[in-house]
């Protein structure tokens, strides 16, 4: 994975280490990413670093790339490196998680399209709904909105925190000399990691609210001061033991509830208004 490159940005949520299609799509762009480890442009997000760091590093590539897709190395518009073809975009959306990211913010609310990913079963729809849930809470506060716009998509990834990723063949897009189990464990660590660096984001917005979750927001730093070696078995069993425990105290069903009732309550008191950070369906 280049750290820089289409492959490891948000808004690319095709495509993550060796997870994927052979192809990423941006929800910015609107394109296919046919070299999707070579390109990047200035609205770049890093999906492998925490909150604060992402906006760190996403202020230094903005000085360094113009907004529209070029190649990494040279700065200069690929031939083939993207696509916005109607019909490649056709192809794509005969898969299920492709369909899905491609209606992002297309046809109603973002958040519909997060829901919709989360129905999905397998380690790529997770990784698209994790991948689009860290920009549509970020895009909400920027927007001006509160933290609590993720409150739902906190919840939903609170319930299977202590799964474990269920990797397969097909959801591999790497073809190189690693071996195939190897392949399958860095898939694993990445969904958990994943994980853990949306309920990080999360707490973070939360923090100018003085709200309790605020305290998750070292949780990534936890697992790493833990699990010091690559072992996805104790990585997995950090976050049952100690991940789980946390985010219960300071996120509670109870408290669950009554957060998602006021953020309905907001919402309905602005019927024609939409909620912060959704976009107008095209």
């Amino acid at each position: 994975m280049i750290p820089l490159s289409c492959s490891n940005c948000w808004h690319n949520a095709l495509q993550y280490g060796t997870i994927g299609l052979s192809v990423g799509y941006c929800t910015q762009h609107r394109k296919i990413l046919n070299r999707a480890e070579e390109t990047t442009c200035a609205l770049h997000m890093r999906k492998d670093l925490p909150l604060a760091s992402v906006r760190r590093e996403s202020e230094l590539h903005r000085k360094q790339f113009t907004n529209d897709v070029v190649l990494l190395r040279t700065k200069l518009p690929g031939n083939g490196a993207a696509s916005e073809k109607e019909r490649d975009i056709d192809l794509l959306r005969e898969d299920e998680v492709g369909e899905a990211v491609t209606d992002y913010g297309q046809l109603g609310a973002q958040i519909e399209s997060i829901a919709q990913l989360r129905k999905i079963s397998g380690v790529r729809a997770e990784l698209a709904m994790l991948s689009l849930s860290r920009a549509y809470v970020y895009q909400c506060v920027e927007r001006k909105g509160s933290w609590t716009s993720g409150i739902h998509i906190l919840w939903w990834t609170r319930q299977r925190i202590g799964d474990e990723p269920d990797v397969r063949v097909e959801d591999l897009r790497h073809s190189n000399s690693l071996p195939l189990t190897r392949k399958v464990e860095l898939a694993r660590w990445s969904i958990i990691m994943l994980r853990l660096t949306f309920i990080a984001d999360v707490a973070s917005h939360a923090a100018e609210s003085e709200h309790p979750i605020a305290r998750l927001s070292n949780i990534v730093d936890g697992a790493a001061d833990a699990v010091n070696t690559f072992n996805t078995r104790r990585l997995l069993g950090w976050t049952k033991r100690v991940a789980l425990k946390e985010i219960n105290k300071v996120l509670p069903r109870s408290q669950y509830m009554e957060l998602a009732r006021e953020l309905h309550r907001r919402d309905e008191s602005a019927p024609w208004q939409l909620a912060p950070g959704l976009t107008q369906p095209s």
